[in-house]
């Protein structure tokens, strides 16, 4: 690979690595709050609703053992968040259960998804929270890796300029630079060093002046594909009473169209994915656009948090 990703090419390291001692019995901080969680385990997605303390820390202690016994666990809670964002880094490794759960909690409570899998060979859980996290979807391939800036290439754009633009670091030899709707990205309050992510998408060659290739993950048809569905609103939760009823249903067409059906009423707006990965209708209640929180062919969970308020909203796969 050429030498400006070789330069940039990083060991994806779990965050934490010094494990706890067994006997670490610093008190679990819990609340008694309602959830309901949206979670798979392996290649399985279903959901749970949670009442207080006792029933939040059973539910960890099944992804616990889910992980343990080899498959891969990832979780989103419709819960309250906290728009503060805790000192708990946005992954572990550790062979203490109990280390783990309060990660989880803190993790949740940032409203991020979670992904959590067992090393066996080491005996530790190895857990990363994601900003946002497109569940395995029919339509297209996912890539986990850690976000880096690098320089812009300089290729088949013809462009000459120091912009750093972001790039997903998916093993030691591969990087992929990121592109929607035909234009590389850049380095932002998006997009940060050291973030852990999984993007879907296309990945695309491109060559530099030098004839050289490099790899482009094309985030722009994941949004679309994933979304272009018919969807029934089942949940929300916010301190404002939103406008949307539950079991109104949306029609989102891949030519950028949507319908609201409610009450037998059918009004017609239009939506989108901008370029940060947020989906954008005019037919959704708030301003401006919703963060994808979750997205696979079952689910989809968006979200709008802003000084006052958090809202978030399940919509489900509509069965006509």
């Amino acid at each position: 690979m050429n030498k400006i990703f070789k330069l940039f090419a990083l060991v994806l390291a779990v965050a934490g690595l010094a494990s706890c001692d067994e006997k670490d019995n610093k008190p679990i901080q819990n609340d008694s709050v309602e959830r309901t969680v949206v979670y798979t385990v392996g290649d399985q997605e279903l959901h749970r609703t949670v009442n207080g303390d006792s029933e939040w820390d059973a539910l960890l202690e099944s992804f616990c053992d889910y992980a343990m016994s080899g498959e891969q666990v990832a979780f989103y809670s419709l819960g309250s968040h906290s728009s503060v964002a805790s000192k708990e880094a946005p992954s572990i490794s550790t062979s203490n259960r109990n280390e783990l759960k309060r990660w989880m909690k803190a993790m949740e409570k940032e409203g991020k998804t979670v992904s959590v899998s067992y090393d066996d060979r080491t005996g530790k859980w190895n857990g990363v929270a994601y900003l946002t996290i497109p569940v395995a979807h029919e339509d297209y391939d996912c890539y986990t890796g850690e976000l880096t800036c690098i320089e812009m290439p300089v290729g088949d754009y013809g462009m000459v300029t120091t912009a750093l633009v972001p790039a997903l670091q998916i093993n030691d030899d591969t990087l992929l630079v990121l592109e929607k709707y035909g234009y590389t990205m850049l380095c932002g309050s998006n997009y940060e060093s050291g973030d852990t992510m999984t993007l879907c998408g296309t990945i695309e060659t491109r060559q530099l002046d030098d004839s050289t290739e490099y790899l482009v993950l094309n985030l722009t048809s994941v949004g679309e594909s994933a979304i272009a569905n018919v969807w029934e609103l089942t949940f929300i939760q916010s301190s404002l009473a939103p406008s949307q009823n539950i079991g109104d249903v949306y029609n989102f067409s891949d030519d950028g169209t949507v319908t609201r059906t409610s009450g037998g009423t059918t009004v017609s707006g239009t939506w989108t994915i901008d370029a940060d990965g947020n989906l954008c209708c005019d037919l959704l209640s708030g301003d401006g656009c919703w963060s994808i929180n979750w997205v696979s062919p079952q689910t989809l969970i968006i979200s709008q948090i802003d000084n006052t308020n958090y809202t978030v909203i399940e919509l489900e796969r509509h069965n006509n």
